[in-house]
């Protein structure tokens, strides 16, 4: 047994770091895209960093039923290749949070300009580039409604941990979100003037952002991490009373239950 759990610890080693080099890879494509986007060009590589991802997602995936294999069999190292494997969790989390907001939202604005400098048509100016990261908010805002909306729940310990990470990490971006809003908001006042802003009124990006529903970045995300904690809690329990009953049943299994066992009356004094 304890070979079989050593076995599992090599392998989480080895996988743990060819993830790490997975997500080492998606975040410099991702950074790589950043620059060209600021540079007022359109990304490139935006479809290789969204498949690496999910391979890095399906990789920790894995991981977490390993580690869970470990901390099953009470091994020494289950709590310290879990934290392994939490942090890249995170790491995960903090890329796809990235790319979502500064690349997937912001590519189709990108795409555009580009096809209006093709054209001749004329550059955007640099004070609409305020207006241009509000729109990339606002995809924001309405992308994170949807996740939060069809998240799962997991069904067994190692997923619902999964799920309770993801949204730790989901969380904290959003709680980060009123101040990006903020500064969208003096950044908007700023790029079309005082008295443009008093015809605009709330109906300009920023105004939409900040009379949008709270849901998304507090209500619902704080619900939905208040219910994951509860449900780890629950599942985390239940697992210990099942993993607690399957050692009953293997001492009973393994027990000499004929009447020539002289621990039998112990037995039967134990079932009493």
């Amino acid at each position: 047994r304890l070979e079989r759990l050593q076995r599992v610890v090599t392998k989480l080693q080895m996988e743990s770091g060819l993830c790490e080099e997975q997500l080492n890879q998606a975040d410099a494509l991702l950074q790589a895209d950043v620059r060209l986007l600021a540079a007022g060009k359109a990304p490139q590589k935006a479809a290789e960093v969204e498949r690496d991802l999910d391979k890095a997602d399906a990789m920790i995936r894995l991981l977490f039923n390993d580690v869970q294999s470990l901390k099953d069999g009470r091994h020494p190292q289950g709590e310290q290749m879990y934290r392994r494997v939490y942090r890249l969790h995170e790491r995960l989390v903090s890329i796809r949070t990235e790319y979502n907001l500064r690349l997937k939202s912001g590519a189709p604005v990108t795409a555009v300009t580009a096809v209006s400098v093709a054209s001749g048509q004329r550059r955007p100016e640099p004070d609409e580039a305020p207006l241009r990261y509000l729109q990339e908010l606002l995809a924001w805002v309405e992308e994170n409604q949807r996740r939060v909306a069809t998240a799962e729940w997991g069904a067994d310990l190692p997923t619902v941990e999964t799920h309770l990470g993801a949204h730790r990490g989901l969380h904290r971006a959003i709680e980060e979100f009123r101040v990006k809003v903020e500064r969208a908001r003096a950044d908007e006042v700023r790029a079309l003037g005082a008295g443009d802003i008093l015809l605009l009124g709330v109906t300009g990006p920023a105004g939409q952002l900040q009379t949008k529903p709270p849901c998304p970045p507090q209500n619902s995300s704080k619900a939905r991490l208040r219910h994951l904690e509860s449900l780890h809690g629950f599942v985390s329990a239940a697992t210990k009373e099942l993993l607690w009953l399957s050692e009953r049943e293997e001492e009973e299994v393994a027990f000499d239950w004929s009447h020539n066992n002289p621990a039998m009356a112990a037995k039967k004094e134990s079932y009493s």
